[in-house]
């Protein structure tokens, strides 16, 4: 349970799946145990899963 509380859902308001994200380089690992370059990159892969940031920085 406490584990859950310290994942976040990712910030994906006003994202579309056509969008292109930004180049920037943000790691945020998925709870799917993916490393995503930034918080848009999970956005998009999301849209098919209910993914949650595990934490900032790679898995």
């Amino acid at each position: 349970e406490e584990k859950s509380r310290l994942h976040r859902r990712p910030s994906c308001v006003g994202m579309s799946v056509t969008q292109a994200c930004p180049l920037n380089y943000s790691p945020v690992c998925g709870s799917d145990g993916v490393s995503y370059p930034n918080e848009c990159s999970l956005c998009v892969q999301e849209k098919n899963a209910d993914i949650l940031i595990v934490r900032d920085g790679p898995c």
